[in-house]
């Protein structure tokens, strides 16, 4: 991962090994990292502050 690598909710769905659904409900949270951007309909998020987020003691998935 590059430190300013940028990923959608597919993306993090695959790092998380869940559904694109799931993922969707997860980025929704309020505890979750806030996106920086949004192209179409796509949101991103970096990956940093997602790990970050993983690390800090995410809630169960």
């Amino acid at each position: 991962m590059a430190v300013d690598d940028l990923w959608t909710t597919a993306d993090i769905a695959r790092r998380l090994s869940i559904s694109a659904h799931r993922a969707r409900g997860l980025c929704a949270r309020d505890d979750f990292p806030s996106p920086i951007h949004s192209v179409g309909h796509f949101v991103l998020w970096r990956a940093r502050d997602v790990e970050a987020w993983l690390t800090e003691g995410r809630p169960d998935l």
